[in-house]
């Protein structure tokens, strides 16, 4: 890939000045600012992230509320490699790393595969968009880690780590926050609460909540007044409002140094109104979506989980136990697809639309024992770790088309007669479970004081059965219902390994060798070819170089090299018969890059932070099966991407005040594959600046903030639905926030 000479600049530009966040401190005896050490557990170990030979940035809590991110939206700006299709709060949005994507930039409902990165919280595996309150820090790993963290985490893993119950004191916090943007004609809202509160000198409890009532700023344009009745249509003004409810509860048993039991129960139920895509090409307007329904969609996430610690002079030992469940039901406007897609004779009937009603649920029971070696024990040459993984997942889907007065058209027209099932047109109701067993270690070697090696292995069984998955289409085949059951196995085995050499105390080099993997899965659906029914695992080696290196305690300047091969790429495409949504497995795909980083503390006031990656990455060889061809460039991955902020003290008579500022850039992106084809259905999406500005005051116990995001207004785009598949009208563009601007006001006691 080759950059325009603008581009260069700009690199160059980035890669002096940029950084990544910190928080600085002042140093008594030097009496100039410094970076205060941060401490992550990302090796399952608590180590200084600059100890640690990875690529890994880690942001605290208190910079979560500094730089005002509530989810991964804004904070995806900070963290180098990360890409983000944010669909709104009616889908958990796609997150990505070190361009490990090759699903479309369309709905979130046919991403692609499965997860490509893996997301938890604390240590249970949980996909969500979680709320980020009562945040210890956020911790990101860049590329595959199927040693310790499995099946997703391919790409990588994004972990959550909650702050913990504490004995030492009662505190507690109250947060509100109002704010508007350029298109919404309301306020929106959130409020935030967190208590701790000792119990005992052994039991803490801590309760953390929050509400956020977003007014939304897209416009359903042409909403049907009664569908499959008359063409009469509405508007919906900012149709994509947000009601998010959140809660924990964590209660800490600690009787002595050596054990803890802690319990903890959350809770996040959001209501979206409709998406945050428009359609400015049909409706004329910027904020306007030409979709005939509403799409409303409710999301309920809950979690309980039980962990155990034990620590003693030879060994600790960590157990956790969770289950998880989730429950979704919402509906989609499918009027273009079928009738530009699927079949042109649906828009016969002159008032013809369809919906899709969907109900997902599910239910994980997971469970993992780690035990790791303790310093003070161990021999000096040697750390190790080995744990056991097991993870159930029941999963049930009912998917319900419907054509509004379609079924009395084609009845009187063409004679088709009724089937019973009134305006269902496709029905889909499938019962799957799939079960994972593994067992993973990792040992570091330590040949001196500055060269160490680590060999990392996890063997792993996983299954996939259903116990039904029937599909009925009563229009065309009648009552009668198309059902399969079945199961498949996999077990295999995927390696790191590691070194590591300390140059002095403050520059480490280290070089990486780690595989990663995703699972496959079952294609389900009408008229589905032999071939079509079932998708294979793909995999990720990772051959990387990178170093840390800190300049006098006031400048860390951190960086890597990489190169991914990835294999058997699962892609979602659609059926050779019936158009119907499903993945699909390419041949090979390749990423190379470079990412950098740096953060420096310039002065007691002034503390610059940034970075700059740069990826290379297409398909190597044709992929007839997906309609990819050699070279094409994967979807929604930016060559060039760069964050640069700054946090400026300003000195005032009494309390601090802290401006703050930072610039986002995005290269463009294709949207498909097939981006070297004639007649498929890429689009490039240009390429953007975001400018976010900010003053924090604070006065002994109280903190009040203005904001303002997105600053000059930019209008962006990071994901589509192609006009090629659902035609002029059913198209649209996931659009990013307008200018927000608003205040906060907090008090911690």
């Amino acid at each position: 890939m080759k950059t325009s000479n603008k581009k260069r600049l700009v690199l160059a530009i980035a890669l002096a000045n940029c950084a990544p966040a910190a928080v600085f401190a002042q140093n008594d005896e030097k009496e100039n600012a410094v970076i205060e050490e941060l401490v992550v557990t990302a090796s399952r170990r608590a180590e200084s992230v600059q100890d640690i030979p990875y690529n890994i940035t880690a942001v605290t809590g208190e910079f979560i509320n500094d730089i005002g991110a509530d989810d991964l939206s804004k904070m995806s700006q900070f963290i180098p490699g990360m890409q983000m299709i944010d669909a709104g709060a009616r889908s958990t949005g796609l997150v990505t790393l070190r361009g490990m994507n090759v699903g479309g930039l369309e709905a979130s409902e046919n991403q692609g595969g499965k997860d490509i990165i893996s997301r938890y919280v604390n240590d249970t595996p949980l996909l969500i968009d979680f709320k980020l309150v009562d945040i210890e820090r956020v911790e990101v790993l860049r590329g595959p880690q199927g040693t310790l963290y499995g099946r997703g985490a391919m790409a990588g893993t994004l972990r959550y780590i909650l702050n913990k119950p504490t004995t030492e004191v009662t505190e507690g916090s109250v947060r509100t926050e109002v704010y508007k943007n350029s298109e919404s004609d309301g306020f929106s809202s959130e409020v935030s609460g967190v208590l701790n509160l000792p119990l005992s000198d052994t039991l803490a409890l801590r309760v953390s909540g929050t509400r956020v009532d977003d007014a939304g700023f897209v416009d359903y344009n042409n909403v049907l007044v009664e569908p499959g009745v008359s063409n009469d249509e509405r508007q919906i003004k900012d149709a994509n409002t947000e009601e998010t409810t959140s809660a924990r509860v964590a209660l800490r048993w600690e009787p002595n140094d050596t054990f803890f039991a802690q319990a903890n129960y959350y809770l996040q139920d959001s209501t979206a109104g409709g998406r945050q895509a428009v359609n400015p090409g049909f409706t004329g307007d910027d904020f306007t979506s030409a979709l005939r329904y509403e799409e409303v969609r409710e999301n309920k996430d809950t979690l309980l989980n039980l962990e155990l610690g034990y620590n003693s002079d030879a060994i600790e030992i960590f157990s956790t136990t969770s289950v998880a469940e989730y429950e979704g039901i919402g509906n989609r406007d499918q009027t273009d697809l079928l009738c530009v897609d699927i079949w042109s004779g649906y828009c016969d009937f002159p008032q013809f639309s369809a919906y899709t009603v969907d109900d997902n649920q599910s239910e994980s029971l997971v469970h993992e024992t780690r035990v790791l070696s303790t310093d003070e024990n161990s021999p000096d040459w040697l750390d190790w770790i080995a744990g056991v993984y097991y993870e159930e997942t029941d999963t049930l889907l009912d998917a319900r088309e419907y054509t509004p007065g379609f079924g009395d058209f084609v009845d009187s027209e063409w004679g088709w007669g009724q089937t019973g099932y009134g305006d269902l047109e496709y029905w889909r109701y499938a019962d799957s479970t799939f079960k994972e067993q593994a067992v993973y270690g990792e040992a570091t070697f330590h040949a001196n004081d500055r060269l160490q090696f680590t060999v990392g292995a996890r063997y792993f069984q996983q299954e996939e059965s259903f116990a039904y998955d029937c599909t009925m289409l009563p229009f065309y085949t009648g009552p009668e219902a198309d059902c399969r059951d079945g199961d498949g196995e996999i077990d295999d085995t995927v390696f790191k390994f590691n070194a590591a050499y300390n140059f002095t105390d403050d520059v480490m080099f280290y070089a990486t060798v780690a595989e990663g993997f995703r699972r496959g899965g079952t294609n389900a659906g009408p008229q589905l070819l032999d071939s079509e029914q079932t998708f294979s695992s793909d995999a990720a080696v990772n051959y990387e170089l990178g170093w840390h290196t800190a300049l006098g305690g006031n400048v860390i300047l951190n960086g890597a090299v990489f190169l991914i091969d990835w294999s058997d790429l699962q892609v979602p495409t659609k059926s050779q018969e019936a158009a119907i949504n499903i993945t699909k497995n390419a041949s090979q795909g390749q990423i190379s890059g470079l990412e950098l980083s740096a953060q420096a503390a310039l002065t007691d006031n002034l503390m610059l932070n940034g970075w700059v990656t740069y990826y290379d990455h297409a398909l190597d060889g044709d992929a007839p099966e997906i309609g990819g061809f050699d070279g094409d460039s994967f979807p929604g991955v930016p060559n060039l991407q760069y964050n640069l902020a700054l946090d400026y003290n300003v000195a005032v008579p009494t309390g601090e005040l802290t401006l703050r500022g930072n610039m986002y850039y995005k290269d463009q992106v294709d949207t498909r594959l097939n981006s070297l084809g004639d007649n498929f259905d890429n689009e490039t999406l240009e390429d953007y600046h975001l400018f976010n500005l900010s003053a924090d005051y604070r006065l002994d116990q109280w903190r009040a903030s203005l904001f303002a995001d997105n600053v000059t207004n930019e209008q962006y785009y990071n994901g589509v639905r192609s006009e090629k598949r659902y035609g002029e009208r059913g198209q649209f563009y996931y659009v990013g926030q307008p200018r927000t601007i608003g205040m906060n006001l907090a008090y911690e006691f």
